[in-house]
Formats: structure tokens, sequence, C-alpha cells
């Protein structure tokens, strides 16, 4: 079985991530791996964060920092993550909350740009999307699911980061987690965010500052390193690589990031053999 969760709390700040309010992450932190120095692109937007997680290379490279379809023209010269898997046999999927047209827009234009097969909407709270997502990755023993899961950043942008209503999504959001961690048995999970927030404006995260580049990025499943801390400084581009290289398969030479191995205890071996 390869099978892999990969949840991003948009704008899920690290130090939100405490026993009292995210008992189920803080958990999967300090049993498997966690990042103390992981950090997203620059720019620290939702929309360049996902577009270096779908392609592996940063926002100079792939060329899409705001909304629109001008960087397809970059597209040719690219390798998305999602057909790099297709290419080796392994399917790929999104569930996400519902959006406001316009953020569905941006997120329907990244699935299609980087060849990922199917996309959902489901429900309006992180738990809801989390129910879905375990029913389909049950569904599959092989393949990777992403999960997106925006409480976290439309909390922070009308109330601040690290506000009162901000830690209540971070709270909704440890509760999709709880249901996602069940999948650890047999499952890859990896948590993380694209962005912090509140560095320079409480209500923005776009502004060069440490706190809105830091990113939180737990590793848990077989196979992950217990009780680790990774201490050397990591980034959101590290996650392509290390997907590919979880299932096996060849990692393109333009991709950015390097594979994140000491989290794990031991190589992995290619896709094929395993099945």
């Amino acid at each position: 079985m390869r099978r892999v969760v990969l949840v991003l709390a948009d704008g899920l700040r690290p130090d939100a991530i405490t026993p009292t309010d995210m008992p189920s992450l803080d958990a999967l932190a300090r049993t498997y791996t966690t990042a103390l120095r992981a950090s997203t692109i620059r720019p620290s937007r939702t929309v360049a964060a996902l577009a270096s997680l779908a392609t592996g290379v940063a926002p100079k490279t792939h060329g899409l920092i705001e909304p629109g379809l001008g960087f397809l023209t970059r597209l040719p010269a690219l390798r998305p993550l999602a057909r790099e898997l297709t290419r080796g046999g392994v399917s790929s999927q999104v569930v996400a909350s519902e959006l406001l047209p316009a953020e569905r827009a941006v997120l329907w234009a990244l699935t299609k740009a980087a060849g990922l097969g199917k996309y959902r909407s489901a429900g309006l709270r992180a738990r809801e999307v989390a129910r879905t997502a375990q029913g389909l990755a049950l569904t599959q023993s092989t393949g990777l699911v992403f999960v997106y899961l925006n409480d976290c950043d439309q909390a922070g942008h009308a109330h601040g980061w690290m506000s009162p209503q901000y830690r209540a999504a971070a709270v909704e959001v440890d509760a999709a987690i709880g249901v996602l961690a069940e999948l650890t048995e047999h499952s890859l999970l990896i948590v993380m965010a694209d962005h912090g927030g509140g560095g320079v404006s409480t209500h923005d995260h776009a502004e060069p500052h440490p706190v809105n580049d830091h990113i939180p990025l737990i590793l848990a499943g077989p196979d992950v390193t217990r009780q680790h801390q990774l201490t050397r400084q990591v980034s959101l581009l590290d996650i392509p690589p290390t997907l590919l290289w979880w299932f096996g398969l060849d990692i393109p030479g333009c991709y950015e990031g390097r594979v994140l191995t000491q989290a794990f205890t031991r190589s992995v071996q290619p896709l094929e053999a395993t099945v």
C-alpha cells in the first residue's frame, strides 16, 4: 500500500499548534517527525504557494503569483507533480471546502494546470472536508489525496491572526486532522501550511516577515521517523520531490527542493516493486 494524504491548512501558524487548541496535530508532531524551521516561498501568498506545490519550482520559475492564467505560457517547460504521478501510475485528487467563486476558479485552474485527476468540494467546515477526504483515501491503496482547509486563513483575514476567531478556526482544523490521523496506520499523512500571517499587518501575510514565512510541517505514518525533529532549514519546495520519492518515482531535474529523507526510517523501493 502506498497512499499519501497531504493536508494544506491555509494560513496556519506553527505557534497556533498547542496541546490546548490543536491536540491532534500537536500529538502527531510529538509522535512522528516535525520540521522546526520550515518556510514557504516568496511572496508568501496562497496562489504562489499552491503553484509551487503543483510544479516543484519557485514563483520566479513558474510565474504564478497573482490569480490569472498568464503563467500557462510557462507550463510546457514545467513538470507538474500530478502529471509525474500519473506517468508513474499514481492517481491524485483534490478535496476542498466550499470556496468563493474567485477562489474556486483559481483552485480549479491550478488543478487542471497541474494535471490533477479530480477536484471535489465538500462542505463549509474543515471536519466535513476531512470526512470526505478520508472516505476517498480508503477507496484506493495507492494515490495522493490533497486536502485544502481554508478556515484559518479566512479567520485571519477577517479578524486577525491569533485572534479568538482565528484560534477557533484552528480548533476546527484540528478536528479535521483528528479524523485524518486515523489513516496513519497505512498512509503517509503530511500536514503543512502555505504561509503564516500577522507578521507586519495583523490581517495579512504577503509582506516579507519571519512570522509570515514560517510554516508548520509534520509527517506521520508508516516508516516515518518517530519522535524526531528536522532542525535544518526546509522548504515548501521540498514536498514535491519527497512525494515522488515516496512513491518510488523519478524526480525531475528541474525541481528546486530536496527529498526529506531524514523524516523516514528506510529507503523507499520503486512503486512497481511493492504492488
